[in-house]
């Protein structure tokens, strides 16, 4: 058997274990609200106002433990679902025919060469003609 005194240390460490874990919740953070009326801990900042402008007014998700809302359009009848698989059969008809008929033309024969003719050759380049700095004119 524990002793009492054993058994307060208990509780007591697991109602701060408690407290510790509640810490990383996000809004209700007894921690933190502790901290900030005691003056060791800041008051939580306000949003920016770029973030409080462009934030919607209402958020569309679902919150946890709340029936997922109705749909807005209305499921496909089976005679849809139908027509739909047949377009589809149709369209990758399509792409098999497309996909055989490049597969036969990658397998043609590479082309021949383009022949060019042959640039003449230049005439060989003129001599520099050079003056005469001679100073005895």
């Amino acid at each position: 058997m524990t002793s009492p005194a054993k058994r307060s240390l208990n509780f007591a460490a697991a109602c701060f274990l408690a407290v510790a874990v509640s810490a990383c919740a996000g809004d209700l953070n007894p921690v933190r609200d502790v901290l900030v009326v005691t003056g060791l801990g800041e008051a939580r900042a306000p949003a920016p106002e770029f973030v409080e402008a462009t934030r919607p007014e209402e958020l569309r998700y679902v919150p946890i433990g709340t029936a997922t809302p109705p749909r807005e359009t209305p499921a496909k009848t089976p005679e849809e679902i139908a027509a739909m698989e047949e377009e589809l059969r149709q369209v990758q008809g399509d792409n098999e025919a497309r996909a055989a008929s490049a597969r036969s033309l990658s397998m043609a024969p590479p082309p021949e060469p383009v022949r060019v003719e042959d640039i003449p050759e230049l005439a060989p380049d003129p001599e520099p003609v050079t003056r005469n700095t001679d100073a005895s004119r």
